[in-house]
């Protein structure tokens, strides 16, 4: 551990521990009551399952999808690639980073604007460098995911939208997103990316672009979760993610919540309160 990184490590302790206190002593915080139609916390030392609500229900998974896609981005193209946007990823929506069709853009940048600000273009943009579009791109995640042991997930492209061309379903589990929130943050590039609050790079063109990440747990000092938020109107709200120090104490996912700030919270301590008392 370095001199840098220990007094972030024991102050976010520090704050964990007086949540945590706040009950009265010996007291178990109390099983969580949330909006989610399903989620899991998982033990992410020994994979033991720390609470559960329907966690094989499938569910359209929104931008935790872009995990994936970050994932095999990652583990097949140099951080130092230089990627040219194509038309057709300059030209998805809703969410996007602006980046121009064209233009070239390094890999570390489009990864983290996939997994900050969520944007489309640049999952589409990542999807379409490592396999030339986004439908061969697909065939990769859904192997990897087959892999990971993920096997109620079927993913119909890189960006987690609603397929409205050929309305195919594209769905997963509770359960599977901590299998892939489990590999990826393993990784610590991706694991320090999806700590981010907020980011900027240029591209050939010299454009300055801004990103800022949607997951508002990150705004809360200290910080002490990080992952993917995602939004659909099908979806509702989803998310995966983990406690926020590099050691990973919890692993969790929530699908389908109309409360996620709330719902994220009280999975995240609920998880950790029983992480302590099993350590």
């Amino acid at each position: 551990m370095s001199v840098k990184r220990a007094p972030l490590l024991r102050v976010i302790s520090a704050f964990l521990i007086a949540l945590l206190l706040q009950t009265p002593a010996g007291a178990v915080i109390s099983r969580p009551v949330l909006t989610a139609r399903a989620a899991i916390v998982i033990d992410a030392r020994n994979g033991g399952v720390l609470y559960s609500k329907n966690p094989r229900l499938r569910l359209p998974p929104a931008s935790t999808a872009k995990v994936m896609t970050a994932l095999i981005a990652i583990q097949r193209l140099p951080l130092d690639t230089k990627i040219r946007i194509s038309v057709n990823a300059g030209n998805v929506s809703p969410s996007k980073a602006g980046l121009t069709p064209g233009e070239e853009y390094l890999m570390r940048d489009l990864l983290i604007a996939t997994l900050v600000a969520s944007s489309n273009d640049a999952a589409v943009a990542l999807a379409e460098a490592v396999s030339g579009d986004e439908d061969g791109f697909t065939d990769l995640m859904n192997a990897k995911a087959r892999e990971l042991g993920m096997n109620d997930t079927r993913f119909v492209n890189a960006t987690g939208l609603p397929d409205r061309i050929h309305r195919r379903k594209q769905y997963s589990t509770a359960y599977d997103l901590t299998c892939l929130i489990r590999r990826a943050s393993r990784d610590r590039r991706l694991d320090w990316i999806m700590g981010l609050t907020k980011a900027s790079f240029t591209g050939s063109d010299r454009k300055r672009i801004e990103v800022k990440s949607h997951n508002k747990m990150l705004f809360r000092m200290p910080k002490f979760v990080k992952g993917k938020t995602g939004w659909t109107y099908a979806s509702r709200h989803t998310f995966v993610g983990t406690d926020y120090p590099p050691n990973k104490k919890i692993l969790f996912a929530m699908l389908s919540s109309t409360e996620p700030w709330s719902d994220i919270e009280r999975l995240a301590l609920f998880g950790l309160d029983r992480n302590s008392r099993t350590a």
